[in-house]
């Protein structure tokens, strides 16, 4: 397969470039946890490292990205229980040696497919288009020192997704691959399940000391003390300069002069318009001339223009609106259309404009003239910002006095004395009293670095989001140690209980279970004193009922069974232990099938591409030397 990916990687597969087809390659990252200051290596392929830098800045990336996405229901655990430390590790790696193969196929990413991909990235638009200014803001915030760093690694993105995709499209399904997944996908099951709640039975269990700690003797690994630092912080924050900072009158009239564009509102014009399409050849392009001037002369005899742009103008997406294009301002349409709007008084029909798609009738609504903001309405504004800006820079040299200060003094606290900087002592404080804590509280790159230094490592000045410079020193690090029985008592004799709730609500379960095949449920429950679910039919994706009991895995394991019977072994759900029984079974109809046959065939298409990419990967990574440092991605 990689001989013929050779043969044509110029031409099917520069296709795929070219044609933007493009796979995520995003991780997820985490903001809260450690970064050491020392170069480590997190990984290594072929003796070529991943370094903690590297593995921290994606892994900050894709937490922010997972923390977005779930908003109120984020959680570091859930984090970690997703694996999204192992997920990012493994893609970087992944990564490495897809964009290895790719340069050996001799694939590129021509500059016209950058281009297209850069522009047509929502975050980089403003309401008139590709907006530099905002690009330029936003990869800065995205962690790349300038705009060609971020389009390199573009470049290298679409090298590795074309490969991907190359791969993913070259497998090929038959009419029986469809229909099976389509039964499996559409297939619907009426479900019951008797519950069995472990916190029902843990209300009347009772743990003696015994019990306690024999629980504590065979999960002592649970009970341990959090790791602890304790250091010393100085912070240098503008806001400290802000106060008697003057600004003067001819500096603020400089500022509003060089940023004048800011504060000016370019014309705006509302048109509509009417678009005869035309082909490329000179016959077609003459008869749709032709068809233009008579539709130009239906609108000079008085027919309303939106009605005719409804009845004949090619445009469809603006067709139903009467040709309606909205208010927009000058250099946003194809420029020969353009100088016709912005030339056209209001109230008139232009004669047709040529353009690549045909010819246009423009009539223009109305006209927003060009406004600017009067310097008085932004003085404070624009002093404001002045000020901050020169905060900001005075903090910088503060900073940079401080740096040199600690180059002579063998402490944070004596190079903060003689700055005249207060240092403050923090601490001993674990990872999740510093939430807590007003200065490492406030930023997890300052955690990061609170929870990952070493007593004695040099003292780094760290500039963070909002302007602020902050140099810690750590004096102590304590280590996390197991505790007592005394001291987790409490917390053990809790988890002895519910330990033994759950291995008696499992019993009762399995013994439903040997029951249900000569008792109806509806009798099972009622003996055991646990409720009864039903569900409406349900696909096994979870479709047509969204009860919180029919979780991904009592679906799975549910639809694995044969119709009326009841599932082998309890399933584990968040309610308790859940003895499923399949009471219906309905197939989906030939009708559905035909409908959905098509959609169908390209899902399973993309699932049999992601088979064959992963067994390829999986060859590939069999031909490298690939060492992931556990020790140190525990760290994070």
């Amino acid at each position: 397969m990689l001989e013929s990916m050779r043969n044509q990687a110029q031409s099917w597969i520069a296709k795929v470039i070219l044609g933007g087809i493009v796979l995520s390659f995003a991780l997820w990252g985490v903001g809260d946890y450690f970064m050491g200051s020392q170069v480590e290596y997190v990984a290594e392929v072929d003796g070529k490292p991943i370094t903690d830098s590297t593995f921290i800045q994606t892994y900050e990336r894709q937490l922010n990205a997972f923390r977005a996405t779930l908003g109120k229901a984020y959680s570091k655990e859930l984090a970690e229980e997703r694996g999204l430390k192992e997920n990012t590790i493994q893609t970087l790696i992944n990564r490495r040696l897809m964009l290895e193969e790719a340069q050996k196929l001799g694939l590129a990413a021509p500059e016209a497919a950058l281009t297209a991909r850069l522009q047509a990235d929502p975050a980089f638009q403003s309401p008139d288009g590709f907006d530099l200014d905002r690009y330029k803001i936003i990869t800065r915030n995205m962690g790349y020192r300038t705009t060609r760093d971020y389009e390199d690694e573009q470049r290298l993105n679409l090298m590795v997704n074309a490969l991907q995709q190359a791969i993913l499209a070259s497998a090929h399904v038959n009419d029986r691959d469809i229909r099976e997944s389509f039964n499996r996908e559409f297939e619907q099951r009426v479900l019951s399940a008797i519950i069995v709640d472990p916190a029902s039975i843990g209300k009347k269990i009772k743990i003696d000391d015994a019990q306690a700690r024999a629980y504590f003797e065979g999960h002592q690994q649970k009970y341990r003390s959090p790791l602890k630092v304790k250091l010393t912080a100085v912070e240098i924050s503008p806001e400290t300069f802000t106060t008697d900072m003057a600004i003067e009158a001819a500096d603020v009239e400089s500022a509003y002069n060089e940023r004048i564009a800011e504060y000016t509102t370019p014309e705006r014009r509302h048109a509509r318009h009417i678009l005869i399409q035309a082909e490329d050849d000179e016959a077609s392009r003459k008869a749709s001339l032709d068809r233009a001037n008579a539709v130009k002369a239906r609108l000079d005899a008085g027919e309303a223009f939106a009605a005719v742009a409804r009845e004949l103008s090619d445009d469809k997406s603006t067709a139903d609106k009467g040709g309606d294009l909205g208010f927009f301002a000058h250099g946003v349409m194809l420029p020969e259309f353009d100088e016709v709007v912005f030339s056209t008084d209001i109230g008139k029909v232009s004669n047709p404009v040529e353009s690549q798609y045909g010819y246009h009738l423009v009539k223009i609504e109305a006209i927003q003239p060009a406004a600017e903001i009067a310097l008085k309405d932004v003085y404070e504004k624009i002093a404001d910002d002045l000020r901050k800006a020169r905060a900001t820079d005075e903090a910088y040299k503060v900073s940079q006095d401080l740096e040199n200060a600690l180059g002579m003094e063998d402490s944070l606290k004596a190079a903060a004395a003689i700055m005249n900087l207060k240092a403050v002592e923090i601490g001993p404080i674990s990872a999740d009293e510093a939430l807590g804590d007003e200065l490492l509280g406030s930023d997890a790159a300052l955690r990061v670095r609170a929870f990952s230094a070493l007593p004695g490592e040099i003292v780094e000045i760290q500039e963070l989001d909002d302007g602020r410079f902050v140099a810690l020193e750590i004096s102590e690090r304590i280590e996390p140690d197991t505790l007592s029985f005394a001291d987790a008592a409490v917390q053990v004799y809790e988890d002895a209980r519910i330990a033994q709730a759950e291995e008696k609500a499992e019993n009762i379960a399995a013994e439903i279970v040997a029951r249900a095949a000569e008792t109806p449920m509806e009798t099972l429950a009622q003996q055991h004193g646990q409720p009864l679910y039903i569900s409406k039919p349900v696909r096994s994706s979870g479709i047509g009922d969204e009860a919180d009991w029919l979780t991904p895995t009592l679906l799975r394991q549910a639809f694995k069974g044969a119709d009326k019977s009841v599932l082998p072994t309890p399933v584990k759900v968040s309610k308790g232990f859940a003895v499923v029984h399949v009471k219906e079974i309905i197939s989906p109809s030939d009708d559905k099938f035909e409908a959905e046959k098509e959609s169908m065939r390209v899902e399973v298409e993309r699932a049999k591409g992601a088979v064959r990419f992963a067994r390829w990967m999986a060859t590939i990574r069999d031909n490298h030397d690939i060492i992931v440092h556990r020790n140190i991605l525990e760290r994070f």
